[in-house]
């Protein structure tokens, strides 16, 4: 019978799932000789790694149903640019503090993703919204200064700030939009596919940064995210009669 181990490709997968922090009960080894019926320790490994991969792949996509609302409107309304702007801070520490820290990818991967979705939508918002070119290029000046000095200048000891910052950073950038949402009584351009992924990824996130990496001030932060993502989940519900009521108003303008 042929040993796992010599089946190319499968040490190097058990070495990625379970080889991260290896103890006497787990690790790659003692893992593959359990298969099929795998020992509890590797079990709730594997089922992080594949709920980290799955979140990273799910974020993919993520904000496309917000770009595409934009797109097909040629309108940023509903669209709070404090609120995209936070978020551009809050995904890039997460993103930033995951690498240097030199968490697993699986650990804070669909950050990256994010950051560039949200940087999508942000074009998409100054070029329908016709904002200034003095705030586009503030903007972007202040955003690569804030990544060379975290990236390069800042001190080790410091990282801590990275996470603990994003809590009243999280609470501008979603407490912005759902000040719009709760002023305007309509959710525009937001999407609940979006809206509903961010809340259940969220809720995943505590549960696999707990398993692969521990790190307390980082899970708080999906807490305060899972809280403020629920408030607009309930948002788009309350406003949805509205909203329908608004974009149909638009939409017979737009015809006349």
């Amino acid at each position: 019978m042929v040993e796992l181990e010599a089946i190319p490709m499968v040490m190097p997968l058990a070495q990625w799932i379970w080889g991260a922090d290896p103890t006497e009960e787990v690790n790659p080894k003692v893992c593959l000789s359990t298969i099929p019926f795998l020992a509890a320790g590797c079990f709730s490994q594997l089922i992080a790694k594949a709920l980290g991969v799955a979140i990273i792949l799910g974020s993919c996509l993520n904000k496309t149903p917000i770009m595409i609302n934009v797109l097909n409107s040629k309108s940023a309304a509903g669209l709070s640019r404090n609120s995209l702007y936070g978020e551009v801070i809050v995904y890039a520490n997460g993103a930033f503090y995951g690498f240097l820290e030199g968490h697993p990818f699986t650990a804070y991967g669909e950050n990256g993703a994010l950051l560039l979705q949200n940087i999508a939508i942000i074009s998409l918002a100054w070029h329908f919204s016709k904002v200034g070119l003095q705030e586009q290029i503030l903007s972007v000046v202040t955003f690569a200064i804030y990544s060379f000095i975290t990236l390069f200048v800042m001190p080790d000891e410091y990282r801590s700030v990275l996470i603990t910052s994003m809590w009243p950073v999280l609470l501008y950038a979603r407490g912005s939009q759902i000040l719009e949402t709760f002023r305007d009584k309509q959710t525009g351009n937001l999407s609940i596919v979006t809206t509903g992924l961010n809340l259940v990824g969220s809720l995943v996130r505590i549960a696999t940064t707990l398993q692969e990496t521990g790190d307390f001030t980082v899970m708080m932060s999906f807490v305060l995210s899972l809280a403020l993502n629920f408030i607009m989940f309930v948002q788009y519900w309350m406003y949805l009669e509205n909203t329908q009521k608004i974009a149909a108003e638009a939409s017979d303008k737009k015809t006349e």
